[in-house]
């Protein structure tokens, strides 16, 4: 069974294909019916003329006849009207006529009438030079007569070809009207089949998105119910999270007394795991307030270095192996007016990810600049780098990218969200930049503002490089 989308296409190409045949065939009609009734209407010219020109001849027979018996001038007056009008008559003759059998005709009937003519005058001559009796000898020798006889004959044979030719014409106009009038009913059949699929495909259409909005609406109704879901266990997880880890970090301390090295093993690992969830609870529940538009920025002045010293820190103190080692590139005395606490964030979750895929050999350098009015903040690091595919999904909640070497992945699905909404909540944007096996590039750019919309340097502003 065919795709909807492709029986659309398909349905369409067979509309456009009927339209068009069609169109072709009502044209050919039309032109048929314009060409057989110029035809036809060129046929009656034709017969016209020619009965005009025997006209014109038995005018001039008649002039003749009445001049030779009574010798009076007025009657010639038939004779050289037809005289003076026969010659034109013939050339328009010529024009009207295509026909094939009829052009064949046309020269023989001229000559007859020119033959015609020029016997009519010469028996007038006879009567104006030798009399009446010179003349009806003349006459009665019949050369005019079988001249006359011969033009009527020649007559009507152009005339019966006339008929000829109105009657084929008459047909095929006939034909023509028909074929008219079947293409209008297949038109209309074909009209009426496809209005017929069209309504079908809009019905199917129809019922197709009604099945798609109930599964996004279930869709939907079933993320609404995993996020309340999960924003109500991370709640309930956060609480008892901060209880345990107050008492943990004092013994940490030794507040409650001295403790043995494998003990503060133990806490030190127990700590840091809780920490780590506490971010991932805390995380969870800041990017659905990003999500929801509910996250306040506390924006203040700070310093951009002080703020990639303590991120880079952190970062450290969360992971538990030997770390590759982190340079930095950043202008100093540099600040900014942002949110402190959320502009750290972005910092060790980028950090995190740079030490977690970078081997202890590696190395890892964070770059602070400015471009186009923007902080430009990139961590560069020698990892093995990310698919170019995968460049947008990263940033999707719970989007993970498995690694090429030991089967890991390439995030925890959250950091990288924040970072987006974080980024995006200040005015600004985030992407990377990778290739399989040369590292990656992850930056964010964000606008240089500050309370008075302009960016706040010290007085000095040397590049600080350093390496923890």
């Amino acid at each position: 069974m065919f795709p909807l989308r492709r029986l659309h296409w398909l349905i369409g190409a067979l509309i456009f294909l009927t339209l068009l045949t069609n169109a072709f065939v009502a044209f050919w009609n039309i032109s048929r019916l314009v060409r057989n009734e110029e035809l036809v209407e060129s046929t009656y010219e034709t017969k016209s003329q020619i009965e005009q020109i025997v006209s014109f001849t038995k005018d001039i027979e008649t002039g003749q006849r009445g001049f030779i018996l009574t010798a009076d001038e007025s009657y010639l007056d038939p004779f050289r009207r037809a005289q003076m009008q026969i010659s034109p008559a013939l050339k328009g003759l010529e024009i009207l006529t295509s026909d094939p059998q009829q052009r064949t005709t046309l020269p023989l009937l001229r000559r007859s009438v020119d033959a015609h003519l020029a016997t009519a005058k010469q028996a007038i001559q006879l009567r104006r030079t030798q009399g009446g009796r010179a003349a009806i000898r003349f006459v009665r020798q019949g050369k005019d007569k079988r001249q006359m006889d011969d033009i009527r004959i020649l007559a009507d044979k152009m005339k019966g070809r006339a008929d000829e030719l109105l009657t084929l014409h008459t047909g095929e106009s006939d034909a023509s009207a028909q074929d008219a009038f079947r293409t209008f009913w297949i038109a209309t059949g074909a009209n009426v089949l496809f209005l017929g699929l069209i309504a079908w495909l809009f019905i199917r259409t129809m019922r197709q998105n009604n099945r798609l909005q109930r599964t996004v609406r279930d869709l939907k109704r079933s993320e609404d119910l995993r996020e309340s879901l999960t924003e109500m266990m991370v709640h309930d997880l956060r609480t008892p999270l901060t209880t345990l880890l107050g008492p943990l970090e004092l013994l940490e301390e030794e507040v409650a007394g001295p403790l043995g090295q494998s003990q503060k093993e133990i806490i030190g690992m127990s700590v840091t795991s809780g920490g780590r969830l506490l971010n991932m609870v805390n995380g969870i529940l800041d990017i659905s307030k990003l999500e929801a538009g509910e996250l306040r920025l506390s924006c203040t002045t700070f310093n951009v270095l002080t703020v990639i010293q303590t991120a880079c820190h952190q970062a450290k103190h969360f992971t538990d192996t030997t770390t590759a080692p982190v340079a930095t590139e950043v202008p100093d005395g540099l600040r900014i007016y942002a949110d402190h606490d959320i502009i750290e964030r972005i910092l060790i979750n980028l950090l995190s990810n740079a030490l977690k895929f970078t081997p202890p050999t590696g190395n890892i350098k964070v770059r602070v600049g400015q471009a186009d009015g923007h902080l430009l903040v990139e961590v560069e690091d020698s990892g093995e780098g990310i698919p170019t595919e995968d460049f947008e999904r990263i940033f999707d909640k719970f989007g993970q990218v498995e690694s090429r070497k030991g089967g890991h992945n390439m995030s925890t699905g959250l950091g990288l969200t924040f970072c987006k909404l974080a980024v995006e909540a200040h005015g600004g944007s985030i992407g990377v930049r990778s290739e399989l096996g040369s590292g990656s590039t992850f930056w964010f750019e964000i606008p240089l503002l500050s309370e008075s919309r302009t960016l706040e340097w010290e007085a000095h502003s040397s590049v600080h490089d350093w390496t923890i």
